[in-house]
């Protein structure tokens, strides 16, 4: 049986497979979505499938004053607040 790593979401503290997420990259250009993974740089986790999780409050224990942009870029990547986006990661 292979190893599935399990990651956390920031916004709701579940722990999911690494696969089922989405990954944020802090960089010194702001936020940058790293739907692959694979990215180098200090990342984050958040759940693509839960409108909750993307959400400025929710956002805020990680991105601090600067969660309202994460939000507003998670919205358009993944297409508004249903989270029906056409590029979502494969998981």
């Amino acid at each position: 049986m292979k190893h599935v790593p399990i990651r956390m979401c920031v916004a709701c503290r579940r722990r999911r497979p690494k696969g089922e997420l989405l990954r944020i990259l802090v960089t010194e250009e702001g936020f940058v979505i790293d739907p692959s993974g694979k990215r180098p740089g200090r990342g984050a986790y958040v759940c693509p499938d839960s409108p909750e999780c993307r959400s400025e409050k929710r956002l805020r224990r990680f991105a601090g004053a600067k969660a309202r942009a994460l939000a507003e870029a998670l919205a358009a990547y993944l297409g508004g607040e249903d989270g029906q986006g056409e590029d979502l990661p494969a998981g």
